[in-house]
C-alpha cells in the first residue's frame, strides 16, 4: 500500500514525497515506521522483520483441550494463512507466535467437529531474505531448510493425521515454487492444492466454500509467466518479489536515509491514455517503494544475484523501476518492460475468470483511493458469481475483515500469524471458522495469549457492498 492521492488531473501525489528530499528524510523516524508496515500489508502481505527478530517468545501454556466443546459432527471448516515461516529465526516473521500455532494445531486435532484445517497460502517464506542472503541454485532445497527450521510446526501438523481432521494447503505468493512432492515429503497426510503459483480449494458439503491466498489479483504479487522471456525460460516471479528482497535489507540495515538520487516521473499521462496512464502509477508505486527501502547500495548495484527461478544473472533496482525512455513511453529498461501490457494475459494465465483492469489493480496499492481497501473483497466476490459458492475466504492482506455482496457471497479474510499485526487491527493469530451445511455460518477469531479464543466478527465486519 502506498499513501497516495489522486488529483482531478490524473497526477499522484506523495504527501511525504511532495517536499524536497532532505526534508523528507528528516521526518523519515516513526512516519517511515508507519508507513513501511502499511505498504507491506498489502503490497507484500508482510510486516517489519525487525519486530520479530528481536522478540522473545513466551511459552504458551500446552493444552490437549479442544478449541470448543459445541457438537461432535465433523462440519467446520478452519482456515489459517500467512504464517511466514522462515529459513532461520533471523528472517522469520513467526517467532513469538510459533508455540501459539503448535498449541492452536494441537488442539484442532482434539476439536471433533473440525473436518478441515485450511492454510490459505504463505505458509513457507522464500521472499523475506535481505540482498546479501547466499544464493540459492534450488528452490526446493531451500523450503526443505525452512521446513527443518520449524521442525515443531511440522511435526504438530503431521499430528493431524492421527485424528481425523483433512489438512490442506493452498498456494501463497511467498512460496509460489513450492512443490507438491517437497511439502509431502515433510508431510504425507497433507493435500496440495495448486499449480504455476496459484491454487483454489473447493469444499463445504456443497462445494460452496472457496478458498485461496488471493495474490493472484494482486499487480505486484501475481505470478507472472509473461514478461521477461528474453531473460528466463520458466520464472513466475513477480515484481513484488525484488521490492520484498530489499525492504527486507532495508530493515535489517537498520532503515538508513539515503538519498539514492531516484529517478522521478515528472509528466503525468492523459487519463485517457489507458497504456500510459497504467505505466504512471505503476511506475510511481515502485518510484516510492525505491524511495522508502533506501538501502546502502547503490541504485545501479547489481543486487539481486539470481542463480533459480529460470535466471542465471543478476539484476539492479534499476533494471525494475519504469523511468520516462527516450521514445516518450513510460517502462522499466529490463525487468517487466511495459509491464501494464501483460496484465491481461497474466489473469488469464492465473485462472482469473473476471479480469480487473491494470488500472484498478495497481490502484490498489494506493491508500489514497477510496476504492483501494475494496478492491481484494470485491475481487473475490466477482470470481465466483454464480458458481454456487456462498462463502470465500482468502489471505495475503493480513487483515482479516468479514464483507457481503448483493449477490450473496460473504467473503472473508483469516488475517494472519505474524508476530506484528497490520494496518489498524492490531490483529494477528486470527482465523476464519467456516459450518458448512444448507447455509453456511462463519466466524472469525482470534487465538488469546491464555489459549482463549476471542470472536472478533462483528468488530471486522465491513459494510455490505455492491
Amino acid at each position: 500500500m502506498i499513501k497516495v492521492s489522486v488529483k482531478s488531473d490524473g497526477t499522484l501525489t506523495f504527501p511525504l514525497c511532495d517536499t524536497r528530499f532532505d526534508a523528507y528524510t528528516k521526518k523519515r523516524g516513526n512516519n517511515m515506521k508507519k508507513a513501511f508496515r502499511s505498504i507491506l500489508a498489502y503490497f507484500l502481505a508482510t510486516t517489519l522483520l525487525t519486530a520479530s527478530a528481536s522478540a522473545t517468545a513466551p511459552a504458551p501454556n500446552p493444552t490437549a483441550n479442544p478449541l470448543w466443546d459445541v457438537g461432535t459432527t465433523r462440519n467446520k471448516i478452519v482456515v489459517i494463512s500467512d504464517l511466514h515461516l522462515g529459513v532461520n529465526d533471523r528472517v522469520s516473521e513467526d517467532i513469538v507466535n510459533r508455540p501459539y500455532l503448535i498449541d492452536f494445531i494441537n488442539r484442532v486435532g482434539q476439536t471433533e467437529s473440525i473436518r478441515e484445517l485450511v492454510i490459505a497460502g504463505d505458509f513457507l517464506d522464500d521472499w523475506m531474505l535481505p540482498l546479501n542472503y547466499p544464493v540459492s541454485t534450488d528452490s526446493q532445497e531451500y523450503y526443505k531448510q525452512c521446513i527443518a527450521n520449524n521442525k515443531g510446526v511440522i511435526d504438530a501438523l503431521k499430528g493431524l493425521s492421527n485424528t481425523g481432521v483433512k489438512l490442506v494447503y493452498v498456494l501463497g505468493n511467498h512460496d509460489m515454487t513450492l512443490l507438491e512432492d517437497t511439502l509431502k515429503q515433510a508431510m504425507p497426510n497433507i493435500n496440495f492444492v495448486g499449480k504455476d503459483g496459484v491454487g483454489v480449494y473447493i469444499t463445504g458439503d456443497n462445494n460452496e466454500i472457496a478458498i485461496e491466498h488471493g495474490h493472484r489479483y494482486d499487480v505486484l504479487c501475481a505470478p507472472d509467466t509473461v514478461d521477461n522471456e528474453d531473460l528466463s525460460s520458466s520464472s513466475i516471479l513477480p515484481p513484488g518479489y525484488f521490492y520484498c528482497r530489499l525492504g527486507t535489507s532495508w530493515s535489517m540495515q537498520g532503515m538508513p536515509a539515503i538519498n539514492k538520487m531516484i529517478p522521478e516521473l515528472t509528466d503525468v499521462p492523459s487519463t485517457t491514455n489507458i497504456d500510459q496512464y497504467g505505466a504512471y502509477i505503476y511506475g510511481a508505486a515502485l518510484n516510492y517503494f525505491s524511495n522508502t527501502f533506501t538501502n546502502i547500495e547503490r541504485f545501479d548495484d547489481k543486487v539481486f544475484n539470481l542463480k533459480n527461478y529460470g535466471f542465471n544473472t543478476k539484476f539492479s533496482e534499476a533494471d525494475i523501476l519504469p523511468v520516462m525512455q527516450a521514445n516518450g513511453t513510460i517502462s522499466a529498461p529490463t525487468l517487466f518492460k511495459n509491464y501494464q501490457r501483460s496484465w491481461e494475459q497474466i489473469q488469464t494465465n492465473n485462472g482469473v475468470r473476471v479480469h480487473a483492469s491494470f488500472i484498478q489493480a495497481a490502484s490498489a496499492q494506493l491508500i489514497g483511493n477510496t476504492s483501494a481497501t475494496q478492491y481484494f473483497p470485491k475481487q473475490e466476490s466477482v470470481q465466483y458469481d454464480g458458481q454456487g459458492i456462498q462463502t470465500v475466504v482468502f489471505g495475503h492482506t493480513h487483515v482479516p475483515l468479514v464483507q457481503t455482496f448483493k449477490n450473496g457471497i460473504s467473503v472473508l479474510n483469516d488475517g494472519s500469524w505474524v508476530d506484528t499485526g497490520t494496518m489498524n487491527q492490531n490483529l494477528n493469530r486470527t482465523f476464519a471458522v467456516i459450518t458448512t451445511g444448507e447455509t453456511d455460518f462463519y466466524n472469525l477469531y482470534q487465538y488469546k495469549d491464555d489459549g482463549s479464543l476471542a470472536r472478533v466478527t462483528e468488530q471486522l465486519t465491513m459494510p455490505a457492498a455492491n
